[in-house]
């Protein structure tokens, strides 16, 4: 499993220096993407989902959980380089770490506080298209919407007071 998603501490050794509690946490971690799969994919209504901590941006869960697809699906770990187009059309190679971007991304309340260079998944650039507070039973949520036109996906992402679901 090393190389596919950073650790839960946003530890960038590999392999990850682990206690025995966080051991706990990786079984747990299960459970959270077992979890996942159930709620977001069964109906067939997402191709990838995944959970992250809001005070970090870091993923500590994806579906589907076969092959570890979701991870696949939904984060290209490290820092690399992207490219996004200007004004004047011409493209401009950004530094990428989306961990920061889904952080960011999780942070919004409006549109304005769009993240500088967009919100990358997977290697791929999503435009974001809305961003609104939702009312869930008795709370508030941030539910943000991104677009990738080449691979015709889309995100979901509503974000908590601690947490960020994330839905393809």
């Amino acid at each position: 499993r090393f190389g596919l998603r950073p650790c839960r501490l946003g530890c960038r050794a590999f392999p990850c220096p682990r206690t025995p509690s966080q051991t706990m946490a990786e079984e747990e971690e299960q459970s959270w993407d077992k979890t996942l799969e159930e709620w977001m994919m069964a109906e067939g209504f997402c191709c990838a989902a995944a959970l992250a901590n809001k005070a970090d941006g870091a993923m500590y869960a994806a579906a589907p959980m076969e092959g570890e697809a979701g991870w696949a699906l939904i984060f290209k770990e490290g820092d690399y380089e992207g490219e996004i187009l200007q004004e004047d059309d011409t493209m401009k190679k950004v530094s990428v770490n989306e961990i920061t971007c889904l952080y960011e991304v999780g942070q919004m309340t409006d549109m304005s506080q769009r993240p500088v260079n967009g919100l990358w998944v997977a290697g791929k650039k999503y435009q974001l298209t809305s961003c609104r507070e939702e009312e869930v039973g008795e709370h508030k949520v941030f539910v943000t919407m991104g677009a990738h036109k080449e691979s015709k996906t889309a995100l979901v992402i509503a974000t908590t007071t601690t947490q960020i679901i994330v839905a393809m």
